[in-house]
């Protein structure tokens, strides 16, 4: 299996880890991500992996929902396995190297993983923090989004989509390191 695909597949597992472990009244909790709750991060997530979807299966861009809440329908992990098996499943069929249309002209699907990856790795750390629970993201996802975020740090932030980059505490592990590269206070 192609290693991008891998990566994707166990960032994927990594959510449904941490959704499996938030308890039902922390759903309301606020998340890392100023203004949402948890349910607001999983929806945000669940609406990426719809619009990731899009992509790989030739639809092409959709837009991300306004109100990313609006995407979990129903008790919030149910709603979370029932995206996570049609990702999975359409994972299974993708072939790395297809062509498809993107916000940035045509691109491999490899190369839509690879750059989509960070919002479940990084979102999954929100989620854990509004459910008040520990969270270790996979370390070869957080290396390739570390080398390839840490060039370009302050482009993140610009977008608004992101908090200003964060110094990283002194002894770092890779993923303190992303964590504050993407404005977040890792513990």
């Amino acid at each position: 299996m192609n290693h991008v695909l891998a990566r994707y597949q166990r960032v994927l597992a990594g959510v449904s880890d941490v959704v499996e472990r938030v308890p039902a009244h922390r759903w309301t909790s606020a998340s890392p991500c100023p203004g949402w709750t948890g349910s607001h991060v999983l929806g945000h997530i669940i609406d990426g992996q719809r619009q990731i979807a899009a992509l790989l299966s030739g639809q092409g861009p959709r837009e991300p929902l306004r109100d990313p809440s609006e995407a979990v329908v129903g008790p919030p992990a149910t709603a979370w396995t029932a995206t996570c098996r049609s990702m999975l499943d359409l994972l299974a069929v993708t072939d790395p190297n297809s062509r498809v249309a993107s916000h940035h002209g045509e691109v491999t699907a490899e190369w839509v993983l690879a750059t989509a990856v960070v919002e479940p790795l990084v979102h999954a750390w929100d989620l854990a923090q509004a459910a008040g629970c520990e969270t270790l993201l996979d370390d070869e996802a957080v290396e390739a989004c570390l080398t390839a975020i840490a060039p370009m740090a302050e482009r993140f932030a610009a977008t608004g989509m992101y908090a200003p980059a964060l110094t990283a505490p002194a002894q770092a592990t890779p993923q303190q390191q992303l964590l504050a590269l993407l404005g977040r206070k890792p513990a």
